[in-house]
């Protein structure tokens, strides 16, 4: 048996791959797998590019769990099964007339996974996915089934950015919003421009996200324009609120559901570290960032992708406690980008800032510990709920160390 990433730069041979259909299911594969001694790995989509699944024991893929399971119209409130695909939600949530309120431009994510990792869209006062659970259920170590919600709520904050290290998440409860549509817009500017607007902009837009291109190949690779793009210049892009109805329209905007303009599809062809610094140090940021790629890397071929989110608080949240600039950097998939990766997490160290746990970065327990204001409430969670380390694979072993210790901070 072989189980791959969407990237296919991960892969491991386990003893099991089961794809269980109901919770009854996961809490026998779980027990089993305690029998046996085996470690246990729940599997999204596969969509993060670094070693979170991985492992010789057990994967559990929970693509056959998909659906809504119970919606409230009324609160905005809907249940859905962990292993459901942002893409095929959307159109589910339509059906009753309700929206996330917000995602990425990648939607091929099941929605457990992309919780897990705290994935995220853009947009000044809106969250993470993680924010918006609720509730979950979640199969513990000890088989048992854990019903989160407001009434554990230092469960709930652990939950809401996981790494599946606590159990194998089987529902989340999620507030949603009522269904709107979008209207997207796309406009050039220089880097000078943006350093002088980027506040307003933020907070005009209901989402604001910007593109720098560092180098002709760059400007060219995700992006058409006439005339072309040059390099060190800016793409921004702002989506606006308009009714669910509106007629859709491509051009000179693109209007249609919120679901259909949110995503952005494209191929597993890029590598990809990202970086969550404080808001107010945005553009400083990028400024370092842009200095230090065109002195030592001025032909970077790849775009870099810039999106704004506001804080919660999750244990483990990268935007913990402070609204955040995520600046996120691509390498073609393949070749040697570990130079320019190395180069960039130097300017972000300077920032505090916090990776993406679903992207590259050279971080361990004790770097990651004194980023997390609440890194031992997880801990305190995670002892818990899985004591043995059944959830624990090597590469989580040197993210958060072993269970019940901490780093020093």
């Amino acid at each position: 048996m072989r189980w791959s990433n969407w990237y296919g730069n991960q892969t491991c041979s386990p003893a099991e791959v089961l794809l269980p259909r109901t919770e009854d299911e996961v809490v026998a594969a779980v027990e089993r797998a305690v029998r046996d001694g085996r470690v246990v790995r729940a599997a999204g989509s596969g969509h993060s590019n670094v070693a979170l699944v991985p492992t010789d024991g057990q994967v559990i893929d929970l693509r056959a769990m998909s659906g809504l399971v119970d919606v409230d119209r009324e609160a905005r409130q809907v249940t859905v099964r962990a292993g459901t695909r942002i893409q095929d939600l959307g159109p589910l949530l339509w059906e009753h007339g309700l929206s996330l309120a917000n995602q990425g431009d990648i939607d091929g994510q099941q929605i457990a996974g992309a919780i897990a990792t705290g994935t995220h869209g853009t947009g000044q006062h809106l969250g993470s996915l993680s924010s918006a659970v609720l509730g979950a259920r979640v199969v513990r170590a000890d088989g048992s089934v854990a019903s989160v919600d407001a009434s554990t709520p230092e469960w709930l904050r652990a939950v809401r950015t996981s790494l599946g290290a606590l159990g194998v998440l089987t529902e989340l409860t999620l507030q949603v919003s009522d269904a709107y549509g979008l209207a997207a817009e796309l406009e050039p500017c220089t880097f000078s421009e943006l350093a002088g607007s980027w506040r307003e902009r933020l907070a005009r837009h209901r989402h604001f996200l910007c593109y720098w291109f560092p180098s002709p190949a760059a400007a060219s690779a995700w992006f058409t324009f006439d005339p072309p793009l040059g390099d060190d210049t800016v793409l921004i892009k702002t989506m606006d609120q308009v009714p669910a109805d509106a007629a859709a329209q491509e051009t000179p905007r693109r209007v249609d559901r919120a679901y259909r303009v949110f995503a952005d599809p494209c191929e597993p062809t890029f590598h990809e570290l990202e970086f969550m610094v404080p808001v107010d140090q945005a553009i400083d940021a990028l400024g370092e960032v842009r200095t230090m790629l065109r002195s030592r890397h001025p032909e970077h071929p790849l775009p870099l992708e810039v999106r704004f989110v506001a804080a919660d608080d999750a244990h483990l949240s990268p935007f913990a406690a402070r609204a955040s600039c995520a600046i996120s950097v691509s390498g073609v998939m393949g070749e040697d980008n570990a130079a320019v990766f190395a180069d960039c997490e130097r300017v972000f160290a300077q920032f505090d800032g916090r990776p993406h746990w679903g992207k590259w970065h050279p971080y361990d327990a004790a770097d990651l510990s004194r980023l997390y204001p609440e890194w031992d409430g997880f801990r305190a969670v995670r002892a818990a709920f899985d004591p043995g380390g059944t959830f624990t694979n090597p590469y989580l072993e040197r993210l958060l160390g072993p269970i019940g210790s901490g780093a020093a901070r």
